[in-house]
């Protein structure tokens, strides 16, 4: 297990801050996190708007938890999950990694940060160098960090990580194109695991693969959570397979976090409109179940992140909103046992308190 790095000893990096809001439980806590990407046109890429992809969301991730993010296409899950290992630069906001905030580290101690954080994306077969043994894809991380400079040493390290995401090391010499998609993904996962990081932002890892194999895959990564004291940020969009895998759930809509608490208790007390029509529309195994339930329709599309509804994100598409949701967006309100919402009925019903951090 890696531990957690000193970046007061790292040349080039800022001090320690000392943040009110900063807690030794969180191996990060994002705030108010904006990414927006400008829109240009003319020959000049003159900017005339932009993208509010992500537009000012606030949580904390929890050592050794699972932090899962849901929303529909477009919401910008993807987009935070780059935000937090710094592969874009962010518009405003705060992103404290360890206690510190990345903003402020320079590219050199970034360089050494990224061996503790790295990224399982949806599509491995995409991900992973078609030219490359599977042998060399393990291997790449600890070339690039140079954490080890013997060749049977490394190919003994590498020879350990397939074992332990299930794949034969009789295989290591074959290319990406002889394994099947389930097979794929294990080999991304010993390839985000060889440098022994602490925290693993999983994009949609198992959206492109069977039910069958999709059990697999989340079962080895919690596994591999327990054994190795892994931190994951779980983005998807199947909420059965995030309630299963994950501690604490974010719902995400149009950039902005509309409800968040422990995965019991959103699953079994929805508040947020929207929260409940996602938990509607998902399959139950039990078709008298299933039949018997309210099922909420929503209508109309997901408005253009270029131009979003003025107050609440969700007043276009909610059968609740009011005249004060299309004028007033609302507050993060905390409704007792660190349940979060950001709805103005929510708030008028429960009388919350407002969340400050």
């Amino acid at each position: 297990m890696s531990q957690p790095l000193n970046f007061t000893e790292m040349p080039g990096a800022p001090e320690r801050p000392q943040d009110q809001f900063l807690n030794p439980e969180d191996i990060m806590y994002v705030r108010d996190l904006k990414m927006h990407f400008p829109v240009t046109k003319g020959l000049l890429k003159r900017q005339v708007g932009s993208v509010k992809a992500v537009d000012g969301v606030t949580f904390r991730v929890k050592r050794g938890q699972t932090l899962g993010i849901v929303g529909e296409s477009g919401s910008g899950k993807s987009t935070i999950g780059n935000c937090l290992l710094k592969n874009v630069n962010i518009t405003s906001g705060d992103i404290f990694y360890d206690g510190n905030n990345m903003k402020d580290i320079n590219p050199r101690a970034m360089r050494r940060m990224r061996k503790n954080m790295q990224m399982i994306t949806q599509d491995p077969f995409a991900s992973l160098d078609p030219r490359m043994t599977i042998l060399d894809v393990v291997c790449e991380g600890l070339r690039i960090h140079k954490q080890i400079d013997n060749k049977h040493e490394m190919e003994d390290m590498a020879i350990r990580q397939l074992e332990m995401v299930g794949i034969n090391p009789d295989f290591r010499f074959r290319y990406p194109h002889e394994f099947s998609g389930g097979q794929r993904q294990r080999i991304s996962i010993a390839r985000a695991l060889a440098l022994q990081p602490n925290f693993i932002v999983c994009d949609e890892v198992v959206s492109a693969l069977d039910v069958s194999i999709q059990a697999q895959i989340v079962s080895l990564l919690m596994q591999l959570q327990e054994s190795m004291n892994l931190t994951y940020v779980f983005i998807g969009h199947d909420l059965s397979v995030v309630r299963y895998i994950s501690n604490n759930v974010a719902v995400l809509y149009l950039g902005k976090i509309m409800e968040m608490t422990s995965s019991d208790e959103l699953y079994d007390n929805p508040l947020h409109p929207y929260t409940r029509a996602l938990i509607s529309a998902a399959p139950i195994p039990n078709p008298i179940v299933d039949r018997a339930r309210e099922r909420i329709l929503l209508e109309g599309e997901i408005p253009s992140p270029i131009n979003p509804p003025k107050g609440c994100n969700f007043c276009t598409r909610c059968p609740y909103a009011t005249k004060r949701c299309h004028e007033e967006e609302p507050e993060m309100i905390d409704v007792g046992n660190e349940h979060y919402v950001a709805c103005h009925l929510v708030a008028d019903r429960t009388g919350g308190k407002v969340e400050n951090g």
